[in-house]
């Protein structure tokens, strides 16, 4: 008798889409500071500069709402749940976040990867 293969704790389209957003908001973080530091004292700012700021807090909101997810599924604690959501308000955190929590899951639950 074969056991049965234990369904994923965190879909595979789950983990893309936060995969997704937590580079789309790391790229933009880190470009739009590097800008900040080439504009400052500049005015009036590109009108690029505001579109690119309100585009990445949407992808930010975008990344707590999958990072939220995806820690609820792994049932995470609040602490590092935190930890995460918020990797994606520092420079190049939401990289360091993004790899943790796709090794954290390969290591807890590899089959949610080999779909």
């Amino acid at each position: 008798m074969s056991t049965p293969t234990p369904e994923p704790a965190v879909a595979p389209w789950l983990l893309a889409v936060y995969r997704g957003f937590a580079y789309l908001t790391g790229v933009l973080l880190v470009v739009l500071t590097i800008a900040l530091i080439v504009l400052w004292g500049t005015e009036p700012k590109p009108a690029w500069y505001s579109i690119a700021w309100t585009l990445h807090g949407w992808a930010y909101m975008g990344y707590v709402l999958a990072g939220f997810a995806v820690s609820f599924l792994m049932r995470w604690s609040i602490v590092r749940t935190l930890l995460v959501l918020l990797a994606g308000t520092v420079p190049a955190m939401s990289f360091v976040a993004e790899r943790w929590v796709v090794r954290n899951i390969r290591v807890r639950r590899p089959a949610d990867l080999a779909a």
